[in-house]
């Protein structure tokens, strides 16, 4: 064997055999361990809160890795034999080249990473396409096998790895000197210091439940009759208009009244919002302390300095090396695998940023109710003389569902059970601030940035459908400076840009039911601007005619708002 082995390496044989196999191993190698992860975090760098010099040391290792494993792999197979060997070169030779045509040209209609449960029955026509293009890819290339001989196979492989091996690494080059993808990232994120710190004097609270549809609220709340106990004192508006369909774009509004239009850079306009609105100039000035308690937006360094007092930067570190490497992979899968395997892939992709570490060891703020629901539990109201204000947004029902009514993780959460427990960390929260005797003096306001369209909202993400409504309809409750009465409801057809108002009027005195202009019976049109998921380029304005959850009176006005 040794003799056999070194007469094939001594006159060449092995090393002209095995070098299509070195040329595609090369190229499938960095297509999936460097080209690929790199790709995506350029095109999605705001989106990723590490920096790239934490992902290279894992992409160049996997690479290496990887490509060591198929080098000997192909080594092993061609002493078993030219048969062996070249049905493996033409099995590897497939993959590559229908992964490359699935990650660049097939991307399209993928579904979300932002933890909604996939309905995978209704991604059917995709796992078609993608197996009908994976069976042409390997009849095509088989066909090539069997007419070519064997000399012109081996110059195909490497003259074809080779090829897209330069496309690859040129493309990737181009994008990361365009992208300056180099710069280290620092964000500025809110921990949880001074959570339940609260003023003897007046408290502005904006208790934010992300995702809450007003009408499956109302089938929950119907269910609990406790529920109304514990919301005495404010006042209901169950005919209460968003401006989006999603948080981004519905919290600006929510702080401002001013509507994004696509007339600026987004990040422009959401920074501005956040570090000096007109409400947020105005609290100062009347000697409030401003608290955002919030994990799902980060700022870059500097650009919410003075803004409030719990922010901490955060540096890309982990705590978790090999969770984050498989996840990297399954992201990469998400787009290269062919379409059967891309249930095996899915992941949230949201959990990434559970790895992030604060630079100064302080503890970030988490979203999640039942967090939140444990520090309620456990940590003690603190008091001081200044005047608070706190915005805290919550998990509340956004997916991934994963509460039952008492805030434990179950397999089997929905949205409904999600709501529920919703409104026991909602009521767990204002137990504590009665006990705590600082209910009276606070305006608390208790929301939804946006509602949810539980029935379609899977179908949509599917499809891609252009009609985002069904999430114009979010809850909103108003509680005043010393309000004592059971709880009203209004059906006052109010529109979040109505809400600074409502805030100025609430911190001098205004009750609830009179702190808006618009009185329940009044007719008037709300406005709505409409995107799809990830499509925020292109906003289309409806108004809303009606009763803010009748979508069959939300009609469009025909003009769009376009980024320039």
């Amino acid at each position: 064997m040794k003799s056999w082995l070194q007469k094939k390496w001594n006159n060449g044989k092995m090393l002209a055999e095995l070098k299509p196999a070195f040329f595609l191993s090369l190229t499938f190698c960095f297509m999936i361990f460097i080209y690929a992860p790199l790709e995506l975090y350029i095109n999605n760098v705001d989106e990723f809160w590490y920096d790239v010099y934490l992902l290279f040391p894992f992409i160049i290792k996997d690479f290496f890795l990887f490509l060591l494993f198929s080098i000997v792999g192909f080594l092993v197979v061609y002493l078993f034999g030219n048969v062996a060997y070249k049905i493996v070169l033409y099995c590897y030779f497939t993959g590559t080249v229908a992964c490359y045509i699935q990650g660049n040209y097939m991307v399209k209609n993928l579904p979300p990473l932002d933890g909604t449960d996939v309905n995978w029955s209704l991604y059917q026509s995709q796992f078609v396409k993608s197996t009908i293009v994976w069976v042409i890819i390997a009849i095509v290339c088989l066909i090539l096998f069997i007419v070519l001989k064997y000399d012109r196979i081996k110059k195909a492989v490497s003259y074809i790895s080779v090829f897209l091996l330069l496309i690859l690494v040129s493309t990737i080059t181009v994008l990361s000197i365009n992208n300056n993808i180099f710069e280290k990232k620092e964000y500025a994120r809110f921990t949880k210091v001074d959570q339940f710190e609260m003023s003897t004097d007046t408290n502005f609270i904006i208790f934010l439940l992300d995702a809450v549809d007003e009408e499956c609220f109302w089938q929950v709340w119907q269910e609990h009759p406790e529920y109304e106990d514990a919301m005495t004192d404010f006042t209901f508006y169950n005919n209460a208009m968003s401006g989006y369909a999603y948080t981004e774009h519905s919290l600006p509004l929510i702080l401002s009244g001013e509507w994004f239009e696509n007339k600026e850079p987004f990040i422009d306009y959401r920074n501005r919002i956040f570090k000096s609105s007109p409400f947020f100039n105005y609290l100062r000035e009347q000697g409030y302390t401003l608290s955002n308690y919030d994990d799902e937006y980060k700022f870059e360094k500097g650009v919410m300095d003075g803004a409030f007092n719990n922010i901490t930067y955060t540096k890309s570190s982990l705590w978790d090396r090999s969770l984050f490497n498989t996840r990297i992979i399954k992201m990469v899968g998400m787009k290269y695998a062919p379409y059967v395997l891309k249930p095996y892939c899915w992941f949230n992709v949201s959990m990434l940023k559970n790895q992030e570490m604060s630079s100064k060891d302080e503890e970030l703020f988490s979203w999640r109710n039942d967090d939140f629901y444990k520090d309620v539990q456990e940590d003690d109201i603190t008091y001081v003389d200044g005047k608070r204000f706190k915005l805290i947004h919550l998990m509340g029902a956004h997916v991934p569902f994963y509460f039952d009514k008492d805030v434990n993780v179950i397999d089997d959460a929905d949205y409904y059970t999600s709501i529920e427990s919703s409104m026991t960390v909602t009521m767990a929260y204002l137990n504590k601030l009665r006990e705590a005797g600082v209910y009276d003096n606070s305006v608390i306001i208790i929301l939804s940035d946006h509602g949810y369209n539980i029935e379609g909202e899977a179908v949509k993400v599917a499809q891609k459908n252009e009609n985002e409504t069904g999430r114009q309809h979010p809850i909103l409750f108003v509680k005043g400076l010393n309000e004592s009465h059971d709880l009203q409801v209004s059906g006052a057809p109010i529109s979040y840009e109505d809400l600074v108002e409502a805030y100025y009027k609430l911190m001098n005195g205004a009750a609830s039911d009179d702190c808006f202009a618009y009185k329940e019976g009044d007719q008037r049109e709300r406005r709505y601007l409409l995107y799809k998921y990830l499509g925020e380029d292109h906003m289309v304005e409806y108004v809303q005619t009606g009763y803010a959850g009748d979508e069959s009176t939300l009609v469009p006005t025909g003009r769009v708002f376009d980024a320039k």
